[in-house]
């Protein structure tokens, strides 16, 4: 038995050398903690989406000099460039005597992270990496120093495009960033991003000021209906003259006494909100005291910044600079932009993989089709459609085979079911509720038309029938599954 606990011992480190499996097994438990984590700041997990695979490094220090020697294990999936590059990374951090003075000002955690992620960021450019600060322990015995850091690697093209403001990446992601790499000396540790969203809001100052208020605002009812009403105000800063400013302004209707965004005007104001609700394009105006003087708009093309709050739904609300989305509130949570609704490049290539080119645009028009309508819908295509349907024909509707159209997808989804087609765009059935088996990947944060399609697809995939299925959500998001492989997350 202590023969078999030795084969594991690694005397020249003085630590116990773990089995890469159960290595792997872990970082994939961690892994999926932080996407758990980074769901908080965004409704469609975008930001655990970019993630590309989760790294753990452990730096063994042998000895106390200023160029000490040193053991670097590099554990996760595909990871020997990424090892090659961390040690170039430590090398040249202990050449260059980086090593030493940081030892010597008790800097090496904040310096070995921040040598690694730059090193890494210029010489893997296709991936961005998040570095955690290094958790500094000892092996067995006291024997050696080890530093512990976990590595994100991002697919960078995704960072860039799919969390963005203005067409650029979105820049809350740098605050995500550090505040992530500071908090994850223990994987345990929770962040608040609420608070992490506060303090980076100090870049807009009006929404870091005031977004309690309209917190507040959004969970108000008049006449008990939710509060859908909007609110404008122009940026200003410390020399402006707001009266030359609020020229920008289209005043509809102004207010003989102001009145102040603060909480003994809620109700008030929240009456005043009901009057820019719906189709109406009046906002409330507000002036350089956070005070609503007016009821109008902005004119066309102001000539200045300004900011826009719309409220959505009960402790709903979104945030806009010039009229383009920045932030969206929910739950009095802060949350990343919502990506542009609607089917994507990578389904399309997707559905491309499953069944080829040669229907590909008549499935492509009722996949667009579909993703227009106002309720959730299911659309799957699927091989020997016209047999699957007799199979699950008593749970829905079959039909004589009928091409889609968009008058057909959108009545179809007045009732509950998938329409069910073939690899050429045929419709055989409508409100077919799919079966399958329980399975480990199923989403218990989605709802049961998401995860049953994930169930049917599994079972397709087992029964090697290629299948694709088009998932629009109440909220308008849509999730393209398939039976192929590639790019199937």
């Amino acid at each position: 038995m202590a023969e078999d606990i030795f084969d594991n011992f690694d005397l020249k480190t003085g630590s116990f050398i773990w089995d890469e499996k159960e290595v792997l097994m872990n970082l994939e438990r961690k892994a999926k903690q932080i996407k758990n984590e980074f769901a908080k700041i965004s409704k469609q997990k975008s930001l655990g989406g970019c993630m590309d695979g989760l790294y753990e490094v452990n730096i063994y220090i042998l000895d106390d000099e200023n160029k000490p020697q040193y053991v670097l294990y590099v554990y996760g999936k595909k990871k020997a460039e990424m090892k090659k590059v961390i040690k170039k990374a430590i090398d040249k951090f202990i050449d260059n005597r980086q090593y030493a003075f940081n030892k010597e000002y008790g800097q090496l955690r904040e310096s070995f992270s921040g040598t690694i992620r730059c090193e890494l960021n210029e010489t893997l450019k296709e991936s961005e990496f998040w570095c955690s600060e290094a958790e500094e322990t000892v092996t067995l015995m006291d024997a050696h120093k080890v530093y512990t850091i976990y590595v994100i690697k991002f697919d960078r093209s995704k960072l860039n495009n799919e969390i963005s403001f203005d067409g650029n990446r979105h820049p809350y992601i740098e605050g995500v960033r550090n505040q992530w790499e500071w908090n994850y000396n223990s994987i345990e540790k929770k962040i608040c991003y609420n608070e992490l969203f506060r303090r980076a809001s100090k870049g807009v100052l009006f929404l870091y000021q005031y977004q309690e208020d309209f917190n507040a605002l959004s969970a108000m009812k008049y006449e008990n209906e939710i509060n859908k009403g909007s609110l404008i105000s122009l940026e200003m800063y410390r020399d402006d003259v707001f009266e030359e400013k609020a020229k920008n302004y289209d005043i509809k209707l102004k207010l003989s006494v102001p009145i102040g965004l603060v909480g003994e005007n809620y109700k008030k104001l929240r009456k005043l909100l009901e009057i820019t609700k719906g189709e109406s394009e009046l906002s409330l105006l507000m002036n350089d005291q956070a005070e609503v003087f007016a009821i109008g708009k902005m004119k066309e093309q102001p000539g200045c910044n300004y900011y826009k709050v719309r409220f959505i739904n009960f402790l709903e609300w979104k945030f806009y600079i010039n009229d383009k989305e920045y932030l969206t509130y929910s739950n009095m949570l802060p949350l990343f932009p919502e990506k542009t609704q609607g089917i994507r490049n990578e389904d399309i290539e997707l559905l491309l993989d499953t069944f080829g080119e040669s229907n590909l645009e008549n499935l492509k028009g009722i996949i667009e089709s579909a993703t227009k309508q106002q309720h959730g819908t299911m659309v799957v295509f699927t091989e020997n459609a016209e047999e699957e349907v007799k199979r699950l024909g008593t749970s829905g509707i079959l039909i004589t085979p009928t091409l889609v159209s968009e008058e057909l997808v959108e009545a179809a989804t007045s009732i509950d079911g998938a329409l069910v087609c073939d690899e050429k765009g045929m419709c055989y059935a409508i409100g077919i509720i799919l079966d399958g088996a329980a399975i480990t990947a199923a989403d218990s944060s989605r709802g049961a038309r998401y995860n049953s399609a994930l169930r049917y697809i599994e079972k397709r995939k087992g029964q090697k029938k290629k299948t694709f299925i088009v998932v629009v959500s109440e909220d308008k998001y849509v999730n393209c599954i398939s039976t192929c492989k590639r790019k199937n997350k």
